[in-house]
């Protein structure tokens, strides 16, 4: 052996030895954030269990992918419940002006669908967008303990004026349900519109909700409560992939 040569095996046994304190261990079973809470009941097992595969379904063109769309499954933005990485950020645009905010509908927004099956034209970010807001995949574990929050504990925490001081303030944001909504009569209601809880501004009332509408405008996969396919601009119209999805 040559000196430089033990030179570097004396500088790195040290470095592998302490390897071992680094190392972690898998976590017990009751610490997995993808497990299910406990005391479920067999019914409540099998809607985990079917959620969890629909989660993790790679759609395809002739399963209802698109015709536009952004990712091909909820678990490419979510990957293991978690968060996404920066290659599947999505875009959103739209337009302010003097008095309010334009989503430009009439040119694809407010979601930019940059992908698209086989024939059909994906969609380009139109001149007119001057508000470009670039959003990753959040974390979704937990939400089911979110929506199981009474409303009324969630307003109790309102403070739009930080009234107490700690320099956070927030209020509840208030939404219009869409027509395939049943709320239970304990929810609380403002003129005609109700507690938003999920998405990035809290724009989605429970997570039936939440969940159609990702999956329409992230994937183009259509459903009973939002059969519409998405505009698209550069075609002029909703032209669907006719698959019934």
């Amino acid at each position: 052996m040559t000196l430089t040569a033990r030179r570097v095996l004396i500088l790195f046994l040290p470095m592998l030895a302490a390897c071992g304190t680094l190392l972690t261990e898998a976590p017990p079973p009751n610490q997995v954030l993808d497990a299910t809470v406990e005391h479920l009941s067999p019914a409540q097992l099998a809607a985990h269990i079917a959620g969890d595969e629909g989660f993790g379904e790679t759609f395809s063109s002739a399963t209802g992918l698109g015709p536009i769309f952004n990712q091909t499954s909820c678990e490419s933005c979510h990957p293991a419940e978690g968060r996404g990485h920066p290659s599947t950020n999505l875009i959103r645009f739209g337009r302010a002006t003097a008095n309010s905010f334009d989503y430009l509908l009439e040119q694809g927004g407010p979601q930019l669908q940059d992908r698209a099956i086989p024939g059909y034209p994906a969609e380009k970010l139109p001149a007119e967008a001057t508000s470009l807001s670039v959003r990753g995949g959040p974390l979704v574990v937990g939400l089911g303990l979110i929506e199981a929050i009474p409303d009324q504990i969630i307003l109790a925490r309102e403070d739009p004026h930080d009234a107490d001081g700690d320099g956070i303030s927030g209020r509840a944001n208030f939404v219009a349900p869409p027509p395939y909504l049943t709320l239970a009569p304990t929810r609380v209601s403002r003129e005609g519109k109700y507690l938003g809880r999920f998405g990035r501004k809290a724009t989605a009332i429970d997570l039936l909700q939440q969940t159609v509408t990702a999956y329409r405008n992230d994937i183009g996969v259509t459903s009973e409560f939002e059969p519409e396919e998405l505009f698209n601009p550069a075609l002029g119209n909703r032209v669907g992939d006719n698959v019934p999805d």
